[in-house]
C-alpha cells in the first residue's frame, strides 16, 4: 500500500435531536461538495501518482452537480428482499475561500416499499429543509455554528479533499491500476481501479464521526467513539472483493467519479434477526457534472417555523421504526403505497404498533431484546 504525503483539507460541523439529525445531514452535504478539491500537478506516470494527483493539492472547482448513491444488496433474507438505497444529488456553487458553498440538493431513501425525500437548500448565509412541500429555516445559532467550524477548518491548511474530514483514500487505496480512458458527463477521463484496505477505510469512517461529533453535528456519544478495534478487525476479514474505482479528468487531473464496492457475509444472530440474511453487497457512487459551470441557487419561499419541522422529524423516525423493524424481523407488512405504517389502522392491531415501537426504543440496540419486541407483532405479549 502506497501512503503519499498527507496534505490540507476542508472541514465543517453543525448542532440536539432531531435538530441535529438536519444539521449533521447539511454536513454532509458539504463535506461533499468539497470533495472534488485535489491537485491539478500535470504529468502522470502510473496509477499511483495520478491517484495523488487527484486526491492531494488544490484545484480549481467553484460549481457543478453532485450526485451521491448508497445502496445495499441483500442476499438470501425471507424479508428484506430489495436494496436499500440513499441517493443525494444537485447543483452546488462556490462563494469563496472560508465561506459555505450554495447548494440546493435532494436527498431521497427507497426502503422495503417506501420512498422517502428531504431537500437541503443552502444559500452560503442560511440553511433550509424542504419535507413534502413545506420550507422550513435551520435556526441561526446552528446555522452559525456550521459556518464557524467550516471557516475554521478551511483555514487551517489550505484545500485537499476530505483530509480535513479524516477521510483520506489514499490511506486504504492499494495495488491501483489504469484500467484505461472513458468519458464520464462529456469529459475525458482515465480510469483507475484499486484494492481496498477495509480496516483503514473504517479507521477513516471512525475519525470522520469523531470530528462530526466534536463539531456538535451527531449529539451521540456512541456516534463518536465509531467502530471499535475488535469491530473493524472482524469487518474488515469478513469482507469480500472491496474494490475501488476512480475516474480523473485527463487534463486537469480532478475527480470526476469514484465507485467503491465490496461483499460482507452476514452469519450467526444477526443473519436470523435480518431474515437469514447471508450477504450483503454494498456500492457507493460519487460522481460530479458540469465542474465550474453557473448554478443558479435560491431560497425558498413561504417559510414555516422549524419547531413544526422538528415534530414531523420525530413522527418519521417513530414511522420509520415501525416499518424497518417490522420488515427486518419478519412481524407485519408494508403497503405497496407507500402510505406510512400503521395508518389507518384502529384498535387493537394500532395499540399493539404503538408498542412494539415503544419496545424497539427501550431496546437500546440489543438485538436479543429486539428479537422479543417481534413477538408483538404476531400476537404476542
Amino acid at each position: 500500500m502506497f501512503v503519499p504525503r498527507r496534505r490540507g483539507g476542508c472541514g465543517l460541523g453543525a448542532s440536539s435531536r432531531p435538530r441535529s439529525l438536519a444539521t449533521l445531514a447539511l454536513t454532509l452535504v458539504i463535506a461533499l461538495l468539497v470533495a472534488g478539491c485535489g491537485s491539478s500537478t500535470s504529468g502522470s506516470s502510473g496509477a499511483e501518482t495520478l491517484l495523488t494527483q487527484t486526491f492531494s493539492g488544490p484545484h480549481t472547482v467553484r460549481s457543478g452537480v453532485l450526485g451521491f448513491s448508497l445502496s445495499l444488496s441483500p442476499s438470501g433474507s425471507r424479508t428484506i428482499t430489495t436494496p436499500i438505497t440513499l441517493a443525494l444529488g444537485g447543483p452546488f456553487e462556490s462563494r469563496g475561500a472560508g465561506k459555505l458553498p450554495a447548494s440546493r440538493l435532494n436527498l431521497t431513501i427507497d426502503a422495503l416499499g417506501h420512498h422517502g425525500q428531504l431537500g437541503i437548500v443552502s444559500t452560503g448565509s442560511h440553511g433550509y429543509l424542504t419535507v413534502d412541500g413545506g420550507a422550513y429555516q435551520l435556526p441561526a445559532a446552528d446555522f452559525g455554528k456550521l459556518a464557524s467550524s467550516f471557516s475554521s477548518a478551511a483555514a487551517g491548511g489550505g484545500p485537499g479533499g476530505l483530509s480535513k474530514l479524516g477521510i483520506n483514500p489514499l490511506h486504504w487505496l492499494t495495488q491501483p491500476t489504469i484500467v484505461g480512458s472513458e468519458s464520464v458527463g462529456g469529459v475525458s477521463s482515465t480510469h483507475i481501479r484499486a484494492h481496498v484496505n477495509v480496516d483503514a477505510l473504517l479507521g477513516d469512517l471512525n475519525t470522520f464521526l469523531h470530528k462530526a461529533s466534536a463539531a456538535g453535528a451527531t449529539g451521540s456519544g456512541s456516534v463518536a467513539a465509531g467502530l471499535s478495534a475488535a469491530t473493524r478487525q472482524k469487518v474488515a476479514a469478513a469482507a469480500r472483493d472491496a474494490t475501488v474505482d476512480v475516474w480523473t479528468g485527463s487534463d486537469d487531473k480532478t475527480l470526476r467519479k469514484l465507485a467503491v464496492s465490496l461483499d460482507v457475509p452476514v452469519t450467526g444472530q444477526l443473519s436470523t434477526l435480518l431474515g437469514g440474511l447471508s450477504a450483503a453487497g454494498i456500492t457507493l457512487t460519487l460522481q460530479y457534472a458540469d465542474l465550474n459551470q453557473p448554478q443558479t441557487i435560491t431560497a425558498p419561499g413561504h417559510l414555516r417555523p422549524f419547531s413544526r419541522l422538528a415534530t414531523q422529524i420525530k413522527g418519521v423516525i417513530s414511522q420509520l421504526q415501525g416499518t424497518l423493524g417490522a420488515g427486518v424481523l419478519g412481524g407485519g407488512s408494508t403497503s405497496s403505497s407507500g402510505s406510512a405504517p400503521g395508518s389507518g389502522s384502529s384498535g387493537a392491531g394500532a395499540a399493539t404498533g404503538s408498542g412494539y415501537s415503544r419496545c424497539l426504543q427501550q431496546s437500546g440496540g440489543d438485538v436479543a431484546k429486539m428479537q422479543r419486541c417481534a413477538s408483538m407483532l404476531n400476537g404476542g405479549g
